[in-house]
């Protein structure tokens, strides 16, 4: 008889882009980020306190468009303030 090897469900991302597809998505910004920026944002992201699911397919991350905007956000404000000093 056959083992049965069951695996978790993965988190379903209900508006998911690549790197490449959200860098060109904010391209038009101010403070348009390219795509190794973004991974690394959602590593930080993911080391500190914030989660953001990575769905990987093959040798391609798929991210939250809804989330990453949210750190764009944050990372733009940021970087406003810091202009201001």
């Amino acid at each position: 008889m056959a083992a049965v090897h069951f695996t978790p469900a993965p988190a379903v991302i209900e508006d998911p882009v690549t790197y490449k597809e959200a860098s060109a998505l904010l391209a038009d910004t101010p403070y348009a980020p390219t795509s190794k920026a973004i991974a690394r944002w959602v590593a930080a992201a993911n080391r500190i306190e914030v989660t953001i699911p990575v769905e990987r397919e093959g040798r391609t991350d798929r991210v939250s468009w809804t989330l990453l905007v949210r750190e764009h956000k944050k990372r733009t404000a940021q970087q406003l303030r810091d202009a201001a000093r």
